[in-house]
């Protein structure tokens, strides 16, 4: 995992880390008329699962009768409107497991759509290089920045030297990972207790703490247990093991820069000096 930065070659970049880290702040500090900044999360839900969301916002429509009888006749329609700064309605689509009363999700539902945003984030993952030929012939953007996903390190196989992944980002680009500190991970904690987010759960990782979900709450199936309570549950076990998952791929992938480091990045040259002297 060797890519000197060359100022004068053009540069190219991918940027992983827990939410929240600075990787979106990062790209917003470097200007855009050198910078091609791809989303992977927007690739994600407006090509991949763009469809898939939209079937369904519908179909949480169609519980409505007056919606229902306006959508069967044509009358209205219903599209997500996904944008680099709003992903709300994603949110819905990756729902939580629990009470369907309650919005929550059987299991074998939220195994089936979380299996879905895994092949979709691998695709766009894999899009990067045709992205980056993309910024360069067509648009005329030297520089190339990746913003990779919070859940990359769920779908990748951090030790195995054939991940396909791994190999693309290691052939084409400069991989960094800005490490989270103890704060910003209670941080995340709490806010996700006080305002659940629905994100990627690996099933074997779903497999290893259900059961201690269950006897937790007494319960004979996760369907009786409030989705929140869930989430409450699952999500600081859930930021452990990526954080686990993403020093094992940064150890053999990737620079490290702290928070401190990353947040003191605020041009283009400031760049440039900080991962020279990493």
């Amino acid at each position: 995992m060797e890519h000197p930065i060359n100022p004068n070659q053009p540069i190219r970049i991918a940027v992983m880390g827990l939410s929240g880290v600075g990787k979106t702040t990062l790209a917003r500090c470097l200007p855009q008329s050198r910078w091609f900044h791809y989303s992977v999360d927007y690739r994600i839900w407006t090509h991949y699962l763009g469809d898939e969301l939209n079937d369904y916002l519908k179909k949480l429509a169609m519980t409505h009768p007056l919606l229902r009888e306006m959508l069967q006749r044509d009358a209205i329609t219903v599209e997500h409107r996904v944008h680099f700064d709003n992903l709300l309605a994603t949110s819905l689509y990756m729902g939580m497991l629990g009470n369907p009363e309650k919005h929550g999700s059987t299991l074998s539902d939220f195994t089936a759509r979380m299996a879905k945003h895994a092949g979709a984030e691998v695709a766009a993952m894999l899009d990067i290089p045709q992205f980056i030929a993309r910024a360069e012939d067509l648009y005329e953007y030297p520089n190339f920045l990746a913003d990779l996903s919070g859940s990359l390190c769920e779908v990748v196989e951090p030790t195995s030297e054939d991940d396909a992944v791994l190999r693309m980002l290691d052939e084409t680009v400069t991989l960094i990972y800005i490490r989270a500190t103890k704060t910003h991970e209670k941080v995340l904690i709490e806010r996700n207790i006080a305002d659940p987010k629905p994100i990627y759960y690996r099933p074997d990782f779903v497999a290893a703490e259900l059961p201690g979900l269950l006897e937790k709450y007494n319960a004979p199936d996760v369907t009786a247990i409030d989705p929140r309570k869930v989430g409450a549950y699952l999500y600081p076990r859930l930021l452990a093991h990526r954080v686990e998952r993403y020093e094992a791929i940064a150890a053999k992938h990737a620079l490290v820069l702290t928070m401190e480091e990353a947040a003191a990045i605020r041009s283009e040259s400031d760049l440039l000096r900080v991962i020279s002297l990493s």
